[in-house]
């Protein structure tokens, strides 16, 4: 009985409490008002960006109309507005009248600048459906625009103030305390997300991509400076806050760091090359945009979300976009002389064992040299590559007669980058080293970076000079100059940043370790006197191949080191798990690399060779190569794996990559024009076998240097010539240092670039072979790219000889990953060659691969056919070992082409016989 009356008690409270809801909505808190209004202005932020995407590929598709009007233009539908939050936002019932019927007011506002900017994109798109701008010459189109452009920019401001308004009342409602751990998080969280906003009202994307850019770099550094301090100080009250909100924190960090991420590559890749347009700027403006909307301030949304149960906190706004036509003008980067680096001999300074271990910032701050090292050695590559190609090029350009009848002498470097915004971060982090460490290895590292700043200089000199041709007028003086110049920067540079790695290493080890018998301690100190053993090799090896030694150097110090890291490795690993090859985070797999690696090292410098190849390569390149790739990087995968403080290593310049050629007065072209009473072109002879099928081919004329011309069809001639003469390559190795009396060559290199061809016997080898056929070309022989990982693309269209800094660069930028498809990209190979087909040349395939490769029937049947188009396929393999495979072997028999290992002997020739198997009797 007693139950019987508890429970209809009970029930009579639902009832009555069914009843008064049913008559009464539940009112909700001012923030949740605040926040149905904060949820407007991100809907109408979503509505605005779909609204600049459709208006950003229209304008591109105007100024192609504008040059070509046979083009139609296409604007899709934008589709009806979004009213619901809208209408959310003036149901909102937590605030007293006169604050709801002021923002009502700004919402009504703000709604209607969102409805004629929507009817204004709808009057564009209508216009372009009727073809309207067909008969008025797009000027309704740019009237319409110039009112989009304006809207953009009203709703934006208005969004701002009204976000205001909605923080004012917020703070009535909630004043700050900064005991408070929800809203000093919220604090700090504001305070970043205003510093991005700050920096993105600053900057615009231009339609017009082609104007010169004027964009504010120095105010995209100093907020990058800023993204470190609020990093570093960001998520103190992580500890007091409760789960799930506290998890935001850590994904608001990441997405900052994201962010800045972003700032850095908008600093260093600002070259010269992207200053002249404003599509760099662009492409960082939307990134930021993108970050800052759909990360930064989503991981807010979400912390407001889940502090709800303890805290009512105020979400922040979507960032809109603002756009203009054109950049506003500029003047022209004026090149001018560059000037010398200030050389500042370094501040000497006495190490003092340090009295406690170095705490995680000081170890960061240290490494941070290390990686300015790194990325500034990468980047001189870059320009070590860029200076062979263009050398390799330029001194055929010192007699005028020849250089009438190529084409214009170019050199760029768009590759190269001088990483700016690494060595700000340093000097930022460096606060955390002692005072007279910091201020001789910062002196160092600004030489350095000013020695980076003239190469840089140097290289923009030559892009002026060579584009108003200066070289006619001085006869190469101004590029021998630069050339010489860059020959003692690449040398001085490679010596003081050994200087400055060896003055960090000495802070570094001025530190006492926390646990001297701590494994990666114990390991780490182990590899890194193996790892310095390799580089007194690799130096000696240099010094030999420079002639500033008589003899290759004694390995037997490596020797000795490496096999004791294989006998140690369970004492010095002792404690850190095992997880295997294939778990990235494993600690053995690097430390047993290094520790192999070094033993055939030392069996690689007993072998060296001195002589150079005939195209830039140079034996030292595959040492080179190695330290980098098998040594350094996998002591620095330790190093990241290690718990405590394993201090990177640094990589090694290739010294031989660009090397200061020996100019001549007068180097004639490869082939010299015949002496001919008259100057029309020799008349191509006419097939005498089967007559030719019938189908339309479009020929495209090449002229080459014999005055003959090249034509190239679009479909097989199936049909055999007798202009031309094959060469029997049966056994013969040798070959000629020209292509002086072949036909011209529409060859294509199907390369195989899939992770396992991350090897010095891979990768490395093939590039240099391709080199070796690089500086023989003629303008009438055409190089294509195809590569294979994954899907099979195109990496350089049919490219003419005249153009070899073009190819080198495709070549240079060729990197291992991803798996293979050899079906697809010899299907694709193919379609390239039929488009460039040359009557009467050489067209030929080249198969580059590293192993076997399932072959489907239809492969095997398209290699046959085209054998019997003239048109040929080859295979070379690559790797330690040769490669015996069944399945290439046929594949090129069905080709009627070779079959070849590539090795370090016939690397640089046996391209250069592919190009000469066809002779022009």
């Amino acid at each position: 009985m007693h139950s019987f009356l508890i429970f209809s008690f009970f029930s009579c409270l639902l009832i009555l409490s069914a009843t008064f809801t049913a008559g009464h909505s539940v009112q909700n808190t001012p923030q949740q008002s605040l926040n149905d209004y904060v949820a407007f202005l991100n809907q109408s932020v979503d509505e605005v960006m779909n609204r600049f995407q459709l208006i950003q590929t229209y304008y591109a598709d105007v100024k192609q109309y504008r040059n070509n009007p046979r083009q139609s233009l296409r604007l899709p539908s934008s589709g009806p507005l979004e009213e619901y939050y809208y209408q959310k936002a003036l149901a909102a019932d937590g605030l007293t009248p006169a604050e709801k019927q002021r923002l009502d007011e700004s919402t009504k506002a703000l709604w209607q600048v969102l409805t004629k900017l929507d009817q204004t994109s709808k009057a564009l798109e209508t216009y372009v459906r009727l073809n309207d701008y067909q008969r008025d010459n797009l000027k309704q189109s740019d009237a319409l625009l110039n009112d989009l452009q304006k809207l953009f920019g009203q709703f934006s401001n208005d969004k701002t103030v009204f976000y205001k308004q909605i923080q004012r009342i917020y703070r009535r409602y909630q004043p700050y305390l900064p005991t408070d751990a929800y809203l000093f998080t919220e604090k700090e969280m504001e305070q970043v997300l205003q510093s991005q906003i700050q920096l993105l009202d600053s900057l615009s994307y231009y339609m017009d991509e082609n104007g010169q850019s004027n964009w504010p770099v120095e105010r995209v550094q100093k907020s990058m400076l800023a993204d470190v301090k609020s990093l570093s100080t960001f998520g103190k009250a992580e500890s007091v806050i409760g789960y799930p909100a506290s998890s935001m924190l850590a994904s608001f960090k990441e997405a900052l760091q994201t962010i800045q991420d972003v700032k850095k590559r908008a600093v260093d890749d600002n070259t010269f090359a992207a200053r002249q347009t404003t599509r760099h700027g662009n492409e960082v403006y939307l990134s930021l945009i993108n970050h800052y909307n759909n990360d930064l301030r989503s991981w807010q949304q979400s912390f407001v979300d889940y502090s709800r149960t303890t805290k009512h906190l105020l979400a922040y706004p979507k960032f809109s976009p603002v756009f203009a036509f054109e950049a506003p003008q500029q003047q022209a980067e004026a090149v001018t002389r560059t000037a010398p680096f200030r050389d500042v001999p370094p501040a000497p300074f006495t190490i003092k064992p340090a009295d406690k271990p170095a705490d995680y910032a000081t170890f960061r701050a240290l490494t941070a040299y290390v990686e300015f090292i790194n990325e500034s050695l990468r980047q001189m590559n870059h320009l070590q590559l860029s200076l062979r190609n263009y050398q390799s090029t330029a001194d055929y350009y010192r007699d005028p007669s020849p250089t009438s009848r190529r084409g214009n002498l170019t050199y760029s470097h768009d590759e190269y980058k001088v990483p700016i915004s690494e060595f700000q971060l340093l000097q930022v982090e460096s606060s955390h080293i002692p005072q007279p460490y910091r201020a001789s290895i910062n002196g160092q590292a600004e030489v350095l970076l000013s020695m980076l700043k003239e190469m840089d200089g140097l290289s923009i000199e030559l892009i002026g000079y060579t584009s108003q041709k200066l070289y006619v007028q001085d006869h190469m003086q101004r590029s021998d100059a630069i050339l010489d110049r860059y020959a003692y920067l690449i040398d001085a540079f490679d010596q003081k940043k050994e200087k400055l790695y060896q003055d960090v290493r000495r802070v570094h080890e001025s530190y006492p370790l926390r646990n001297p018998s701590d494994s990666w301690q114990v390991a780490g100190k182990a590899l890194q006197k193996t790892l310095d053993d390799d580089k007194e090799i690799l130096f000696g090896v240099k010094a030999f191949m420079k002639g500033e030694a008589a003899q290759l150097p004694i390995t037997d110090k490596l020797t000795a080191d490496a096999r004791k890291l294989i006998q140690d490795e369970y004492q010095n690993l002792a404690g850190l798990k095992r997880l295997g090859r294939n778990n990235g985070l494993c600690p053995y797999s690097p430390y047993e690399d290094i520790a192999e690696n070094s033993l055939r090292f030392a069996e690689k410098s007993q072998v060296a060779k001195t002589k150079s190849s005939s195209y830039g390569a140079h034996p030292y390149e595959e040492f080179y190569y190695f330290f980098n790739n098998q040594l350094v990087y996998e002591y620095n995968k330790f190093s990241e794996l290690a718990k405590s403080g394993v201090l990177k290593a640094v990589n090694q310049p290739n010294m031989f990559a660009f090397r200061r050629s020996t100019p001549t007065k007068s180097i004639p072209t490869q082939s010299e024009p015949e002496n001919r009473s008259d100057n029309k072109p020799v008349a191509m002879t006419k097939p005498v076998s089967e007559p030719p099928v019938s189908v339309s081919v479009a020929s495209t004329p090449t002229p080459t240097t014999n005055g003959t011309t090249i034509l190239h069809d679009t479909v097989y001639v199936k049909q055999s010539t007798v202009d031309t003469v094959y060469i029997d390559r049966s056994g013969r190795q040798e070959y000629a240092n020209s292509l002086k009396g072949f036909a011209a060559n529409n060859m294509v290199l199907l390369l195989d670039v899939s992770a396992s061809m991350d090897s010095p016997y891979k990768l490395p080898l093939l590039k240099k072979s391709i080199k070796s056929l690089l500086a023989l070309l003629r303008p009438e022989d055409h190089i294509s790219i195809v590569v294979y990982s994954g899907k099979a693309r195109i990496a350089l269209k049919p490219t003419s000889g005249s153009n070899i800094d073009e190819i080198a660069q495709v070549i240079d930028r060729l990197q291992s990953d991803g798996d293979t498809d050899g079906n697809g990209g010899i299907r694709l190979a193919y379609k390239v060659a039929d488009k460039q087909y040359i009557r009467a040349g050489n067209n030929r395939i080249i198969l580059a691969t590293d192993g076997e490769f399932p072959i489907s029937d239809e492969t095997y049947q398209l290699v046959n056919e085209s054998a019997g188009q003239d048109l040929y396929l080859t295979v070379f393999t690559f790797g330690r070992k040769e490669v015996k495979s069944n399945n290439l072997k046929k594949l090129a028999s069905l080709g009627k082409g070779t079959y070849t290992h590539i090795t370090q002997d016939n690397a640089n020739g046996q391209l250069i016989l592919e190009a000469q198997a066809k002779k022009v009797p």
